[in-house]
């Protein structure tokens, strides 16, 4: 008898194990492998017009990147490790570039139209995602694919609409982007492509690739990887983007106009600016990653 009661402990606790396992991987565990770096965003416009960086107690903020002229720089997206920055200068400078974090070695990776948005980089830190109009005639932003040395450029998408905000997902297979103010799912080759959920923009993976967090309706929002179980996080409106944190704690959301950049905790339980200039636009913040 005490060797069945043994044993049936034994699968009890196996089985409340795999129950644990399963709350973590499905439920509102989004805990990351990294740690948090800084925070890169776009202000405009004005004298203080530039890409930035801020630590994520909102301490240490400095100007990276001064645009020429009347240009506006946009779309900050760090690299996987954490050591480069994509970025779209705009006006004379157009296409998509990259410079250090430090705001050195600045070079341009595609020759654009003026009209490339939202880089983004592959997992592995090889390629680059990003939107232009490129030589469509149709006028629509279509989603592309280039290698971080500029070679191998390659069109995915050729939809009649705006295909937008394109987010590789960590396990290298998966793009999401904006279409029609929807998001939609594709391979990372440009196959498969399925609309995901409706009425979303600026998708960004959890670190560990389980939930994508996106903006609805002006208030950031959670779901499951296959667009199931999308739960509001804060009723905060007005909101444009979000980025999650890489530790998978926070999410960073900034404003459709003029306002701060804001962290809110990725259960919802807590909100607070980080920038503390609201006079100014902030946008498409991204989240440094620092290995554990």
């Amino acid at each position: 008898m005490r060797r069945i009661v043994a044993i049936s402990g034994i699968f009890l606790a196996a089985a409340l194990t795999l129950l644990m396992a399963d709350i973590g991987a499905t439920g509102t565990s989004f805990s990351g492998p990294y740690q948090n770096g800084l925070i890169a965003f776009a202000r405009c416009c004005g004298p203080e017009t530039g890409i930035y960086l801020i630590r994520p107690d909102g301490r240490g903020e400095r100007r990276l990147f001064a645009p020429l002229g009347d240009d506006a720089p946009l779309d900050p997206a760090w690299s996987p490790g954490g050591e480069h920055i994509a970025l779209v200068p705009g006006g004379r400078r157009s296409g998509v570039w990259v410079m250090r974090g430090t705001g050195k070695d600045q070079r341009r990776i595609t020759a654009g139209t003026g009209d490339a948005l939202h880089p983004g980089w592959s997992p592995d830190g090889r390629w680059m995602v990003f939107s232009d109009i490129g030589s469509s005639r149709s006028g629509f932003h279509d989603v592309y694919l280039v290698r971080r040395n500029g070679s191998g450029l390659k069109r995915l998408t050729r939809a009649p609409a705006d295909e937008l905000m394109p987010a590789w997902a960590p396990n290298g297979r998966e793009i999401v982007y904006g279409r029609d103010r929807d998001l939609w799912r594709m391979n990372a080759d440009g196959s498969g492509q399925r609309r995901l959920t409706p009425n979303a923009s600026s998708p960004s993976w959890s670190p560990g690739g389980t939930h994508i967090a996106f903006i609805r309706g002006g208030d950031p929002w959670v779901m499951a990887r296959d667009g199931t179980g999308a739960n509001r996080v804060a009723d905060m409106r007005q909101q444009g983007a979000v980025a999650w944190s890489p530790d998978g704690r926070w999410l960073v959301t900034a404003p459709f106009d003029r306002g701060d950049l804001t962290l809110v905790r990725a259960d919802g339980s807590q909100t607070r600016p980080l920038t503390g200039k609201s006079g100014y636009g902030h946008s498409w913040p991204s989240w440094q990653r620092r290995p554990s």
